[in-house]
């Protein structure tokens, strides 16, 4: 029987290829997949296939529409040469001039580079099945070209604008990690700010993620280079100082993308450093008179960023990408100024290296899959100018040493994966995750002890009320383990309606709670055939993790490792020892049955189109936190005597305070320059301008001030009151446009009202060596400092000249939601591109004050004591070919 089938199976072997022979000639089958620059397919566009030598030009094939999945099929074709061609409104139209079908299954992917100028909305697809898409184009904005390239180089600079345009809250999320430093403007293929995100894939209740897409560059070897500088004679003086000090900015970047293999490999490296410095300000109360001028010592750093990708094509559409990031920051003079004399400086030196490593791509015909690996190791030294004890009068000054010094070593793994699989009305997602951390540190504070006065008149007459020290080994070693699992699903229950069921859950080592399971639902309806409005509805449970620094806290200061001294009205300028006896000291301590801090957050929004020009939405959220973490003072003094006479504070972090938020969100995107035809053309359009806004009213009220903040009453309803980060209203305007070609000009405004703080009597009332008490029948976070505001200008000219060779097909990598793709990417036809640009932040010179004192004792009660960063200019160069 075995030889029988064997024979079988020979003979079929042999057969096939010699009935292939004998049919009639071979044809084959084309899939293009379209793809937006998020990487998302893009279903409803139009789709036409050409023959474009002797052998294909006769057939005559009919346009066809990319499917739900954005893929668009075309059978029966012959073997050769075709060109494709794929549109849709809002985006270039794109072609790929040469496509090679071969006999059998043919793949092409195209991607639809967004339009200069685009009102957000989808037209081609069913315009209602678009809008009540989740994973579509509402409740977010992805930022053009133009509005990239207005950005700052600098990556700090760069994520604080960022952040402004996605408002308070938002994560930053790099090719799907979170964590690591920002890559080079130059590798950055797309932005998109997604708002609303309360599906089971996120971790945070935050409801806002910015999400940068990257890629290396394609076709033949470019070369980019940027140099920009400070001209400190345009640059603002703060109002607390006569004569401003010394500053110098000097940024410099450059690197090259291409391919290394051509259809295989393709490469992105950047060098950007920052050299620079500044002269702090004090602004101080001594016994001498109030001391406001520019401290005669300059904080300098220097910055290096170090950037590369590698995109490896396994196959068509199985890809591998490798990053390496390494930032550098040595900072001197750091902790001067405002209230810290001269002596107080310390240094800093910090080194952040990642690795990553992912894969993608389908798995058959209706999965997809992303892995990704990460791999960060980071160290920090500190040391201090001046060795010697502190002196802190309350608000007024601080002289003596920092008390900083050791080191910081963590090594961390991050390792997540995802899958995305299709079938009819569903669009399921699973995912799982892990983090493994080990860390070591030596750092130490307060070692050699701090003075508190209440005020000057205690100082002058030598007499503290308090006297803390650390003391012992500061060395501690510990990891921390945390993961997390996930499902979903996105239901099309009809073509208008969508509803996303799932539940995720998460674990953590050093949390006594294994019960974090947090369910999760919206529904996401469009009412109306035109698309043009959403509604939105969701609620979730999310959890939070214990920050490493919290229980590094509670490992240190155990009265084991370390010990702190508190000594009540202590003798002064030597602590009296009797007998060289250690005193009661101070604890912390991880409660045994502490929980992951939790929030509950309920929302609902609509986003509209106006007018084909205006795209607005509006989101409410009302989110309930409980478990959040605080001090218990588990040996308070009663009656001026320790529960525990062995001890003073026995700190315990434990998990029972709440908070309570609303929030309203408002974001519009408008592009005035559609409605005014007259004025378009190929020199001058108004169409190349867009405003983008963002609203934000928040109210925040909490009974805690952190992890180890003890209640100045020791009763948490008492403590109930505006959060520290409770900023009622936040907006900022952002205005990119290039109505003469080849100018771009950036102009944003930022401002909000004022943060809360609160009042302090300046004295230990209660004898626990903290000073944090409040006048009677005064609650936390009553008093409000002032608002502030700043307007910013980009403004650059761009020459090109020098047409290139025509670029072949390239590899590009782009991804978010796990749907990344392998796709061929325009790069421009100009071979030299020349950019001179000038950027200024506070270009008004508006005073935002800072730093404003509660404490009743202080000279500068209720006033502020420095300001935000004042007006800077800063030009700069940067050469492409």
């Amino acid at each position: 029987m075995k030889r029988l089938v064997l024979f079988i199976f020979l003979a079929v072997a042999a057969w096939s290829p010699l009935s292939a022979l004998a049919q009639t000639p071979a044809t084959g089958t084309l899939r293009v997949t379209v793809v937006d620059p998020s990487s998302a397919v893009v279903p409803g566009a139009t789709v036409t296939v050409k023959g474009i030598e002797d052998a294909t030009k006769a057939a005559a094939i009919e346009p066809a529409t990319s499917a739900e999945g954005g893929v668009a099929v075309f059978s029966g074709l012959k073997p050769g040469r075709y060109s494709v061609v794929v549109e849709l409104l809002g985006f270039e139209t794109r072609l790929l001039p040469d496509v090679r079908v071969r006999a059998g299954e043919n793949k092409q992917v195209a991607v639809l580079s967004l339009a200069k100028i685009e009102a957000s909305v989808t037209v081609g697809r069913d315009q209602q099945e678009s809008a009540a898409d989740r994973k579509g184009d509402t409740f977010g904005t992805t930022l053009t070209r133009d509005q990239i390239e207005a950005l700052s180089d600098d990556p700090a600079t760069l994520q604080q604008q960022l952040q402004d345009m996605a408002g308070p809250g938002a994560v930053i999320k790099i090719d799907g990690f979170e964590g690591g430093g920002l890559p080079a403007k130059a590798q950055i293929r797309s932005i998109r700010i997604s708002r609303d995100q309360f599906a089971a894939e996120f971790h945070s209740a935050g409801g806002v993620s910015i999400e940068i897409i990257t890629q290396p560059g394609l076709g033949p070897v470019r070369y980019y280079s940027n140099f920009q500088f400070r001209n400190p004679s345009w640059s603002g003086r703060s109002p607390f100082v006569p004569v401003r000090g010394p500053e110098q900015n000097v940024n410099f970047g450059f690197g090259a993308n291409g391919a290394l293999v051509k259809e295989k490999a393709s490469f992105n490296l950047n060098v950007f450093g920052i050299n620079s410095y500044q002269t702090p300000n004090l602004n101080a109360a001594t016994p001498n008179g109030t001391l406001a001028h520019a401290l005669s010592v300059k904080a300098p750093a220097d910055n290096l960023f170090v950037n590369a990708l590698v995109d490896y094509a396994v196959t068509l559409d199985q890809t591998l990408r490798f990053g390496y990031n390494r930032s550098h920051f040595a900072n001197d003079n750091l902790g001067i100024g405002g209230y810290d004399e001269a002596e107080r400086a310390y240094s800093t030196h910090n080194t952040v290296n990642t690795a990553r490593v992912q894969h993608f791509g389908p798995l058959g015909r209706r999965a997809f899959s992303r892995t990704r690996i990460q791999y960060i190791w980071s160290d920090t030294d500190t040391v201090s100018a001046t060795e010697a004890p502190t002196v802190m009068v309350l608000d007024a000054f601080t002289s003596g040493g920092a008390q900083r010094a050791g080191s910081d070593h963590a090594r961390t793994v991050n390792i997540a994966s995802d899958l995305d699989y299709v079938a009819g009305r569903h669009s399921l997602r699973a995912g799982i995750l892990a983090d493994a951390t080990w860390y070591h540190s030596n750092a130490t504070s307060d070692y050699l002890g701090t003075y508190t006065f209440n005020n000057l008149a205690a100082f002058e007459a030598n007499q503290p009320s308090n006297y803390s020290r650390r003391v012992g080994d500061p060395n501690v070693t510990y990891r921390n383990l945390q993961g997390g699992i996930y499902l979903q699903d996105d239901i099309r229950v009809r073509k208008n309606l969508t509803i996303t069921p799932g539940v995720r859950y998460e674990l953590q080592t050093h949390v006594s709670d294994d019960s974090n399971i947090g369910p999760r639902f919206g529904v996401t309806y469009a009412p109306f055939k035109s698309g043009v409005t959403t509604l939105r509805a969701s609620m979730g449970v999310f959890y939070d993790w214990l920050s490493n620094g919290t229980y590094e806290q509670s490992l240190r200061v155990d009265g084991l490792h370390q010990q702190e001294l508190n000594i009540v009205n202590p003798s002064y300028p030597n602590v009296d020892l009797v007998g060289g006896v250690i005193p009661p000291i101070n604890r912390y301590v991880l409660a045994s049955d502490y929980h992951a801090p939790r929030s509950t957050r309920f929302g609902g929004g609509i986003e509209q189109q106006l007018m084909k020009v205006t795209r607005v939405s509006a989101t409410y959220y009302y989110q309930l936190g409980d478990r959040l973490s605080r001090g218990l003072n588990q040996n308070a003094p009663v009656a001026g005597v320790r529960p525990n006479t062995a001890f003073a504070n026995i700190v315990d972090v434990v998990s029972d305070a709440e908070s309570r938020q609303h929030q309203v969100r408002v974001d519009a995107t408008v592009n005035p320059g559609a409605m005014l035809p007259a004025f378009n053309g190929p020199l001058v359009s108004w169409k190349r301008t867009t405003l983008f806004a963002n609203y934000t009213w928040t109210n925040t009220r909490n009974n805690t001030n952190g992890p180890f903040a003890l209640p100045a009453t020791g009763n948490l309803d008492e403590e109930w009151g505006p959060a520290a980060q409770d900023i009622r209203h936040r907006l900022n305007l952002t205005l990119n446009n290039q109505i003469v070609r080849n100018v771009m000009v950036g102009v944003y405004f930022n401002g909000n009202t004022a943060p809360a703080y609160t009042m302090l009597t300046g004295k230990d009332d209660n004898g626990d060596g903290v000073f944090n008490d409040r006048p009677a029948g005064v609650a936390r976070n009553t008093l409000r400092a002032t608002g502030r505001g700043e307007m910013g200008l980009y403004l650059a000219y761009q020459f090109a000249f020098g047409n290139m060779a025509p670029i072949p097909p390239g590899i590009g990598v782009f991804g978010g939601g796990g749907s990344m793709q392998v796709r061929t990417v325009d790069q421009g036809n100009k071979r030299v591109r020349l950019q001179i640009y000038m950027q200024a932040q506070n270009l008004t010179n508006q005073a935002n004050y800072l730093g404003y004192s509660g404490t009743l004792t202080s000279p500068f009660f209720g006033r502020p004591t420095t300001v935000g960063n004042m007006r800077k200019i800063d030009g700069g160069i940067g050469l492409n070919f």
